[in-house]
């Protein structure tokens, strides 16, 4: 678990660097061109284009409360790539 969180903590410092490179703070929310995040997570975090689609999708229609659940039932149930397998 202590692995997962580490990983977890470094994922969301890349994210934030890469957001934070093409988004516009407004307010308390950052108006984030989604389609740039696409291409940035392509060419710059290895994507493929359906996984990036899917990505930004996930964050779109659900937002963190819903994945930060998630996320911690898939630790918890040690399920790593799922069916998908992205």
């Amino acid at each position: 678990m202590e692995k997962a969180v580490a990983l977890l903590k470094n994922s969301v410092k890349e994210y934030e660097i890469l957001v934070g490179e093409i988004s516009s703070n407004e307010g308390a929310e950052k108006n984030v061109d989604w389609f740039s995040v696409e291409a940035k997570l392509q060419s710059e975090a290895d994507w493929t284009i359906n996984g990036a689609r899917c990505l930004v999708q996930l964050v779109q229609d659900y937002g963190s409360f819903i994945l930060r659940n998630a996320l911690a039932l898939a630790l918890a149930a040690n399920v790593e790539d799922g069916e998908l397998n992205f």
